[in-house]
Parts: structure tokens; sequence; C-alpha cells
């Protein structure tokens, strides 16, 4: 995670607009097709791919990378329901931010040790589960008051904390190994 953007900007904003264009596909897809698997405990979360995309960015381009796509994401769901789309940015962001400080601590070396990229991605999810507990506790009762009290976010708040855990993992797991496959064919995309 070099600041590979700054050294040729045109890569940066090539690869950040394409990866920016695939959270808006994917968003889209996965709603139009139904694909956004709901989470068993509580339907209302929907498990999809937005994450990978973001978390790719911030590997092969830099965290500011990985931001643009997560705000590319909010602009993207927030046409269908500003809340949602809040909520869905600040998850991505968290994992995105715990990642990121992991692999930075490590050093130039943390993206080649499996082990380091299980850890990167606990990272990801220790800020990601936390953040959402304390955002949801005061934001679902207010953009969804008719449904959530704050009572019944508490109470929910196991069930919130294992679907964040499972998609923070998604998310993390799924950028280190599409970033594994683009490094290797690609080599000169990855990080010095």
């Amino acid at each position: 995670m070099s600041q590979l953007y700054i050294k040729r900007k045109s890569v940066f904003i090539a690869g950040t607009a394409i990866l920016g264009a695939m959270v808006a596909a994917l968003d889209w897809a996965f709603k139009t097709a139904g694909l956004k698997i709901p989470f068993f405990l509580m339907p209302d979360l929907k498990f999809d791919l937005l994450g990978i995309p973001m978390v790719l960015g911030m590997f092969l381009f830099g965290l500011f990378s990985g931001v643009i796509t997560c705000v590319i994401a909010f602009i993207s769901i927030a046409s269908r329901g500003p809340p949602s789309a809040f909520l869905k940015f600040l998850a991505e962001l968290s994992t995105l931010l715990g990642v990121y400080i992991f692999v930075k601590a490590k050093g130039s070396d943390a993206l080649k040790s499996s082990k380091t990229k299980i850890y990167a991605t606990v990272s990801g999810i220790i800020t990601r589960v936390p953040v959402m507990a304390i955002a949801n506790l005061l934001l679902l009762p207010l953009f969804f008051s008719a449904r959530y009290t704050s009572e019944l976010v508490i109470f929910l708040s196991p069930a919130i904390a294992i679907f964040n855990i499972l998609q923070g993992t998604i998310s993390a797991l799924g950028g280190f190994l599409i970033y594994e496959a683009v490094t290797r064919r690609l080599p000169s995309l990855k990080a010095e």
C-alpha cells in the first residue's frame, strides 16, 4: 500500500473510477436481481460484495481510493434510501480503516503473509463491530423510529454484531483474494 496514486495519478484515477463503477454496478445488479442475501437472524440486514472493490482499491491505489469507492457506494445506495446508505458507508469505511491501520503498522511486508492478512481482517472487524454498534444504537431509532426503538436495538445488538463480523470478513478477505489474483497477473500494480 504505497503511495502509488501519487507516483502514477492516471493509474490511480482510472483504477479508482473502474472500482467505483464496479461498486455501483454490483449494488444495482444485486438489488434488481434480488441477490442480496438476507441475514437469517435479522432480514433487514443483507450480505453483499460491495466491500470487496473498496478493499481492493485501498490495496492497489491507497486509502484514498478505498474511501472514494465507499463514497460512490453511498451515492448509489442513497438514491434508494439515504439512512441505509449512510450505515453501509460507515460500516465499510470502518472496516477499511481497521485493515489499513494494521497493514500500515506492519510495513511493506504486510501483504505477503497469510497470517498477516488474517490479522488485518480481524483488525477490520474489531473496528467495524463497535463502530456499527454505536451507530446502530444512535441512528436506527432516529432513522427508522417506526420499527426500531433503543431497547430493541440493544436487544438485537448481538445479531447485528454477528452480521458485521461475517460481512466484514467477506469484504476484507475477498479484497485480499482479488488483490492477490490481480497482482499476480499485473505485478506492476503491486505496492512497492
